[in-house]
C-alpha cells in the first residue's frame, strides 16, 4: 500500500462535513480569501532570494586556499631530476588556479555549473496546479481550516517523516498543500479523493523543482566549446561512486564518445582495480597509479591523455569522503582546481533515507555541486531521500541508478518517482 493509499482510507473516514462549508455561507467566503491568502504567501516566500548554504568558513569553496594536505604515501623526489619534476607540476597547479572569487550573499545560478559553465535546461517538469473546481463559480461545498483537516495533516506529516523525508522538505509539503486544499470547491464533477490526489501529487512534484538540466544535451554543448569534457564524480565512502562512474561511461561511449576513466580514488587499491575492471569491460582507457599516488596528478594526466588524443569525456571517479572530515575534502578541491571539471556529480544511495540527504547538504556546505547521481531508487519503496536533496540543496536530481546492469541509469523523472511513493 503506497502513501497516499494510506493517507486516502484515513481520509475517507471524514465526512464532507468535517473539513468543508457550504458555499453560501460566510466560512465558504472566508476560507476562499484565506487560501488565496496563504497561496500568495508562499510565493512570495519561493520569489524571494535564497539565502546561499554557508559554508565552514569565510571563503571555503572548491577554490579555497593553497594548504593542500600531503599525501601519506607518496615518496619524496629521491635526485635533482624528481624534485625538478615536482616543482614543475606545483608551479603548473599555480600559474592555472583561478583568481579565487569574491565570497558574497548572491547565490548561485542554478543553471550554471561549479566552474561557470552554462548547463542546458531539460524539459519543463510539469507542476501546474490544478485543485478542484476552484473556478467554478457555483455548486458544491468549500473546503475550509478546521480541526479535522489539520489533525489529518498530522498524520500524512508523521507519514512523510517515516519515509526519510527531510524535516524540513516535510513542513514544506505540509503548509503547502494546506494553502491548495483550503478554499478549493468540491463538487459533483471533483470528489473529495480526487481533490486530494492532485493536491498531495502536485505539492511534492513541487519539493522536486530545482533547475534541472539535462544531461545529455549539457555535455554535448560543451563538447561543441572544446574536448575533453571532464565529469568529476564525488559522495562519501559506499555509495556507488565507481559503479556509477562505469554506468556514465557505458551511457556515453553507447552514445559514440570516446571516453576515458581517471582512478583518482588512490588510497584504496582495490578501487583502481575495479575501475580498470569497468574500463576493460567498457573497452576505454583508464588512468591510474600506484595505491597512495597524487588523485589530483592522476586526474591532470587523464585530461592532458584526453586532451593530446583529441577523446571527448574524461570522468574522474574520486575517493569516499565522508562529508565532515575537512582534511581529506581537501583533495577533492585540489582535483577540482588542477581539472576545473564542465560537471560535478554528487552520487547518493537512496537506501541511506535522511542520511543521505544530510551527507549531500553538508557536502554542499563545504564544496558544491551541480547535480546528484541517486542510486538504487529501484529498491527504495520510501522515496524520502529523493524528495528531499533537490529541496535541501537547490540542486536536482539529475540521473537515477534502477539495477546494476550498465544500461540501469536512467534520466531522473520527478512525475515517476511520485507515482511510485503515493502508490
Amino acid at each position: 500500500m503506497g502513501l497516499f493509499d494510506r493517507f486516502k482510507k484515513r481520509f475517507k473516514k471524514s465526512s464532507k462535513e468535517e473539513i468543508s462549508v457550504d458555499e453560501d455561507s460566510a466560512e465558504a467566503k472566508q476560507a476562499a480569501e484565506e487560501g488565496a491568502r496563504m497561496r500568495q504567501d508562499i510565493v512570495k516566500t519561493r520569489e524571494a532570494p535564497i539565502t546561499a548554504i554557508p559554508t565552514e568558513e569565510p571563503g571555503d569553496e572548491w577554490d579555497e586556499d593553497d594548504d593542500t594536505v600531503p599525501d601519506p604515501f607518496a615518496a619524496p623526489p629521491r635526485d635533482r631530476k624528481e624534485r625538478k619534476k615536482a616543482e614543475r607540476a606545483a608551479s603548473l597547479e599555480q600559474a592555472e588556479k583561478p583568481e579565487e572569487p569574491k565570497q558574497g550573499k548572491s547565490v548561485p545560478d542554478p543553471m550554471q555549473s561549479t566552474t561557470g559553465r552554462k548547463l542546458v535546461p531539460s524539459g519543463p517538469v510539469e507542476i501546474e496546479v490544478d485543485f478542484g473546481d476552484s473556478a467554478t463559480k457555483t455548486g458544491g461545498r468549500v473546503i475550509t481550516a478546521s480541526s479535522k483537516l489539520d489533525s489529518l495533516l498530522e498524520e500524512l506529516e508523521e507519514e512523510l517523516l517515516t519515509s526519510d523525508m527531510a524535516h524540513s522538505a516535510v513542513e514544506e509539503v505540509i503548509s503547502t498543500l494546506k494553502a491548495n486544499l483550503i478554499g478549493t470547491r468540491l463538487t459533483g464533477v471533483k470528489k473529495l479523493d480526487i481533490v486530494l490526489e492532485e493536491a498531495l501529487r502536485n505539492t511534492l512534484l513541487k519539493i522536486l523543482e530545482s533547475g534541472y538540466w539535462d544531461f545529455d544535451q549539457t555535455v554535448n554543448a560543451f563538447l561543441d566549446e572544446g574536448r575533453p569534457v571532464v565529469i568529476m564524480i564525488v559522495g562519501v565512502n559506499g555509495t556507488g561512486k565507481t559503479t556509477t562512474t562505469a554506468k556514465i561511461a557505458h551511457r556515453l561511449s553507447s552514445q559514440g564518445k570516446s571516453v576515458v576513466l581517471a582512478a583518482a580514488d588512490t588510497f584504496r587499491a582495490g578501487a583502481i582495480d575495479q575501475l580498470a575492471t569497468h574500463a576493460d569491460r567498457l573497452g576505454v582507457r583508464c588512468i591510474r597509479s600506484q595505491r597512495g599516488g597524487d588523485a589530483a596528478a592522476v586526474s591532470r594526466d587523464a585530461v592532458d591523455s584526453a586532451k593530446a588524443r583529441g577523446e571527448d569525456i574524461v570522468i574522474i571517479d574520486t575517493a569516499g569522503r565522508m562529508q565532515n572530515k575537512t582534511n581529506l575534502m581537501e583533495e577533492l578541491r585540489k582535483v577540482h582546481r588542477v581539472t576545473q571539471p564542465h560537471l560535478v556529480l554528487f552520487v547518493a544511495d537512496a537506501l541511506a533515507g535522511n542520511d543521505a540527504v544530510t551527507q549531500a547538504v553538508e557536502f554542499q556546505r563545504i564544496l558544491s555541486f551541480d547535480g546528484a547521481a541517486l542510486c538504487k531508487l529501484d529498491t527504495d519503496a520510501k522515496g524520502g531521500a529523493a524528495l528531499s536533496i533537490a529541496h535541501a540543496t537547490g540542486r536536482p536530481i539529475v540521473l537515477a541508478g534502477v539495477g546494476q546492469g550498465y544500461e540501469d541509469l536512467l534520466d531522473f523523472d520527478p512525475k515517476w518517482l511520485i507515482d511510485t511513493v503515493l502508490g
